[in-house]
């Protein structure tokens, strides 16, 4: 026969057995019950009988992926709502001399821009920013 293993009213086992076995292991269970048609791990029992288990609660909705990319337009109009314009805009013009400033002032400049550009990530790093906040960025600059 079939029974359910119940700790703190709830089915925590099934197992098929004979009435001797389940005498011989009462006492490590709550309750030992015959088990009904469609009864499983979860089900709870009460004075009444077996009931279903509640419904598992919703997956968490995952956040939509990050854009790749935004216009240059979008990402400054972001920083501008972000209040982080000026601040960026200082960070590269207080950058030395060389190829290094130019190279920023070219990323900075370009139509694109793109969210994994390593200057991008490190220049929102300088300014505070963490990579889930800079795919939030991307995300309200695509918006704009």
């Amino acid at each position: 026969m079939e029974y359910a293993l119940i700790k703190d009213g709830v089915v925590v086992r099934c197992i098929v057995a004979d009435a001797e076995f389940v005498d011989g292991i009462r006492d490590m269970w709550d309750r030992i019950e015959p088990v009904a048609a469609g009864v499983g791990i979860g089900w709870a029992w009460t004075a009444e009988g077996y009931s279903p288990p509640p419904p598992a609660p919703a997956e968490p909705e995952l956040p939509a992926e990050a854009p790749h990319s935004c216009s240059r337009r979008q990402g400054r109009l972001a920083l501008l709502m972000l209040g982080l314009l000026d601040t960026a805009e200082a960070a590269i013009a207080a950058m030395p001399e060389g190829s290094d400033k130019r190279g920023a002032q070219i990323e900075y400049e370009a139509d694109t821009w793109e969210r994994h550009n390593p200057f991008l990530s490190a220049l929102w790093a300088q300014l505070g920013g963490t990579p889930d906040s800079l795919d939030e960025a991307f995300a309200l600059a695509v918006s704009l």
